[in-house]
């Protein structure tokens, strides 16, 4: 069996200011290890939060969110590396960038999407930014490039008319 690794995610990029990065904490000081059995894999920190819209996408946080996504891909990375289950605790729905980035490296994979709405707004119509609104239609390439295409360019005719689905 593998061993099931938690890796904290405790951001608020893709929120406004709301006590979410506080979960994975929270979760922890429940007793969650004891109860899993799991083993810490550590604490991605995510860069300083700015509460403005950036005026080229229409997202909070965009640069952070893409430099986030990166580092907690690479610390996602690490567990699979070692054969284990990542469990990533976090309570910003944009860490779903990140996660998927390191699956996007190790090659084909799928996607099972369980939340409480769609998250599938686009920049435009969410009205304040917040990428954890947007979460899965940024996995699916609909969105500013900025976080759309993580790692590698947007294949040929990618975000113009017929929308194909791909995740990143």
């Amino acid at each position: 069996m593998r061993e099931l690794a938690i890796i904290e995610a405790p951001s608020v990029l893709g929120l406004r200011e709301s006590g979410v990065q506080d979960l994975p904490a929270a979760l922890l000081d429940a007793g969650l290890l004891a109860r899993t059995g799991a083993v810490r894999a550590g604490r991605v920190e995510a860069p300083a939060y700015d509460p403005e819209r950036d005026p080229e996408t229409g997202v909070l946080n965009p640069a952070g969110i893409a430099r986030y996504s990166v580092m907690l891909a690479d610390a996602v990375g690490a567990v699979l590396d070692r054969g284990g289950f990542p469990l990533v605790l976090g309570g910003d729905c944009s860490i779903l960038l990140g996660n998927l980035l390191a699956l996007r490296r190790r090659g084909r994979y799928g996607l099972l999407f369980l939340d409480g709405h769609t998250d599938f707004y686009q920049p435009s119509a969410e009205p304040f930014g917040e990428a954890a609104s947007m979460d899965l239609a940024l996995v699916t390439g609909r969105g500013p490039r900025l976080l759309t295409d993580l790692e590698r360019p947007r294949p040929p005719g990618a975000g113009r008319g017929r929308r194909r689905l791909r995740l990143p």
